[in-house]
This record gives C-alpha cells, structure tokens and sequence, in this order.
C-alpha cells in the first residue's frame, strides 16, 4: 500500500519541469559563451606560436572555463546565467 506521500502529484511534477530561463536566453548566452571558449583557445594557440607559453596556458585553462560552462548552458545544467566572468 502507497500512500500520497511516497508520489508527487502532477501539479508538483509540472512546476518541476518548468526550465529556470527561455530557450531564447539559453541560446544567446550559449552561443556567447561558445564564441569566447573559441576566441580564448585560438589565443592560447596563437600565443604558444609566439613562445609565450605562460600566458597561452592561462588562455586555455580559461577557454577550458568557458567551455564547461557553454556545455552547462546548453544542456540545461547552468542554474543562473552570468554574463561575463572575471579570472
């Protein structure tokens, strides 16, 4: 015997479903954070070609960053969407 307790009703399970932002949001945040992950890799990139190795490690470690947190966005695992970050 189950009681009503042990199971969500259908109002509580619909509140979960509910995404925390838009569809609309999620893309251009996504699509932000994405563009920075590949500007910051084509950076590090660009600055190991020119032997500084210290400032192409930061540049990837922070286009590493940026990336995981692209993929949060984009598969609905980021709870608040921020703009910018500061290193």
């Amino acid at each position: 015997m189950t009681t009503d307790a042990q199971h969500p009703t259908e109002s509580a399970s619909a509140e979960l479903a509910v995404p925390p932002y838009s569809q609309g949001k999620r893309a251009f945040y996504g699509l932000t954070w994405t563009f920075w992950t590949v500007a910051l890799m084509i950076g590090a990139f660009t600055l190991f070609g020119a032997e500084k190795t210290g400032q192409g490690l930061l540049a990837l470690a922070a286009s590493g960053g940026a990336g995981y947190y692209a993929y949060r966005i984009w598969t609905w695992q980021a709870r608040r969407l921020i703009f910018f970050f500061i290193i």
